[in-house]
Parts: C-alpha cells; sequence; structure tokens
C-alpha cells in the first residue's frame, strides 16, 4: 500500500516562533510556499504560519503599524511568529496509508499535512499536489498492486483464484475463494488501494469449504448437513468499519 512517506517532501522550510514575522513572510516567499511549520529548538512542531494568518493581520500591507497603542499584543497585532501562528496543527505519520492523509485533508478542508515524528519532530510536509501526483497511476500500477499486496502478501490467496482487471480507475474481480470474510475483506483492501475510484465484486466462496474450527457449534452441525453439496454465495457489499482517520492533533493552549 502507498503510504505518505512516499509522497511527501522531506526538505520542509521552516520557522521559530521568535523570528520576526517580516522575516517569515520574506521566507514564505522565497520558498514559495504558503505555510511555514513552526518549530521549537528540539525540532518540535509548535505551530504553523500560513499566508491567511499573515493577509488576516495585513503584515504584507503595512508591517510598522501593527501593535497596540498600548503596547499589549495579541494574536490580530504581533509582531512575531508565535502571535500570528496557528498552534491547532494536523499531522500524520509517515508510515500513514495515503488514502488516510487525503481523506483527513479533505475532511479538515486544508491544504496540506504535517508529518511527524516521535515528540511531535517534523520529518516532513505533505500537500494535495502530492496527493493528486501520486493519484495519477496508471490501471496496470493498480492492478499490479491489487495483485501482489492485496491477494499474495495482505490475503495470501493463491492467484488463480480470483480475475482482476482494471479500467480508468475501475476495479472489476471475480472468482471462487474459500470463506466469506476473505471476499468481503478482498473488495475492502481493493477500495483502499490509490487510484481506485470504484470496485465491482463479484468474487464468491464456497460455503463447504469453511474450515469448521472456526466455526461455532451450531454452524458446524449445519454446515455437516450441506456437506454433500458446495454452494457459491454471492458476496455482498462490505460494509465493515474502515480504519480510524482521526489526524495526530497538536493544541498547546
Amino acid at each position: 500500500m502507498h503510504t505518505v512517506e512516499g509522497a511527501m517532501t522531506v526538505e520542509v522550510v521552516t520557522v521559530r516562533p521568535d523570528e520576526p514575522v517580516t522575516v517569515a513572510a520574506r521566507t514564505m516567499r522565497d520558498a514559495g510556499v504558503s505555510g511555514l511549520p513552526v518549530v521549537d529548538a528540539s525540532g518540535a512542531v509548535v505551530g504553523i504560519l500560513t499566508e491567511a494568518d499573515l493577509l488576516h493581520c495585513a503584515v504584507l500591507a503595512d508591517l510598522s503599524e501593527i501593535g497596540d497603542r498600548d503596547g499589549s499584543r495579541d494574536r490580530s497585532s504581533g509582531s512575531t511568529v508565535a502571535d500570528l501562528m496557528s498552534r491547532d496543527v494536523l499531522a500524520v505519520r509517515r508510515d500513514a496509508p495515503l488514502a488516510k492523509a487525503a481523506r483527513l485533508m479533505e475532511k479538515a478542508r486544508v491544504r496540506r499535512l504535517l508529518v511527524v515524528g516521535p515528540e511531535f519532530t517534523i520529518e516532513g510536509i505533505i500537500s494535495r499536489r502530492d496527493v493528486v501526483a501520486a493519484l495519477a497511476r496508471s490501471d496496470a500500477d493498480i492492478e499490479a498492486e491489487i495483485r501482489s499486496c492485496v491477494i499474495d502478501e495482505i490475503l495470501g490467496l493463491d492467484h488463480r483464484q480470483v480475475d482482476v482487471s482494471v479500467h480508468q480507475g475501475v476495479v472489476t474481480m471475480s472468482g471462487v475463494v474459500a470463506e466469506h470474510r476473505e471476499a468481503v475483506r478482498l473488495e475492502r483492501l481493493a477500495r483502499k488501494v490509490l487510484g481506485v475510484s470504484a470496485v465491482r465484486n463479484s468474487v464468491t466462496w464456497n460455503t463447504g469449504q469453511i474450515r469448521p474450527r472456526r466455526l461455532t457449534r451450531f454452524a458446524q452441525h449445519f454446515a455437516a448437513r450441506r456437506s454433500s453439496g458446495s454452494k457459491a454465495s454471492s458476496v455482498p457489499a462490505a460494509t465493515d468499519q474502515e480504519t480510524s482517520d482521526e489526524p495526530i492533533e497538536l493544541n498547546q493552549d
């Protein structure tokens, strides 16, 4: 499966919280980015400064007039990065699935996610553009990943059991597997492959091949009564809950 690590930008331009806003604005302009992670002396993320923060405070228009008349400062009238930065930061780990990062950006309506390691140290950044570039995959690449990663490595199925074809991101699967849960899991995992837009699953399973040790006593008795003939059933749409998409959140008061 594709992970954040394969698409993220490793060389990240950062700023310190005590840097003047004017310096941060020039850094953002020169780097050609719309957001800068804010890190402390140890490299840990403490916030993020975006174009929206700068525009909101009108620092690009007239930095010299920022600040209260009485000398007090708040987020709308600061002259350092710490005064203007957002402290609510969304981040992911480098081993997170790329599809999860895409869902997080869509759900939170943000352009980027920070990639952090232990102790919230900055390891990279992933943007919408990075995800879009990764999504531009050929049908052949998608099919190869489903066959090698999903069918072979994860499920451990014989490749001859399932036939897979991909056309314009739509995956079509057919064949027969031993158990119902294998058919359901196959569809669920195929949907998670990057670049897949839809899955047409006609994979069936043989109830007569279900291993008795995995059944209740009642189910064993029921299966035994039908052992004289095997009946193949069509797999229903996958309804299993996917893994949580909760992001790593940094919320410092």
